[in-house]
């Protein structure tokens, strides 16, 4: 199964490329993709995903299709999907 990442924000910056496709097993779940993009760009665990858990760290969040924020990273991904990982802004 392929799926659309992208990067937004620092992510962007520290896995230097704007998307990528990823790879999954038919019955992966969000916590597979960011395994995933672990594996594949280093740089992101530590200051953006956990490397103990493949959480994301507090400020940082997917969203799915552009359309709803993930909120339980054991919630299974679906083909062609687009998974954007942002920094959470504050505002008011």
């Amino acid at each position: 199964m392929k799926l659309d990442v992208e990067f937004l924000g620092r992510a962007r910056r520290l896995a230097q490329t704007k998307s990528c496709l990823i790879d999954v097993d038919d019955q992966a779940t969000l916590r597979d993709v960011i395994q995933r993009i672990a594996s594949r760009f280093p740089a992101l665990v530590g200051p953006v995903i956990s490397p103990e858990n493949f959480e994301l760290t507090p400020s940082y969040m997917l969203n799915i299709d552009g359309r709803r924020a993930a909120k339980d990273l054991d919630a299974p991904v679906h083909d062609g999907q687009r998974i954007i990982l942002m920094f959470m802004e504050a505002g008011g």
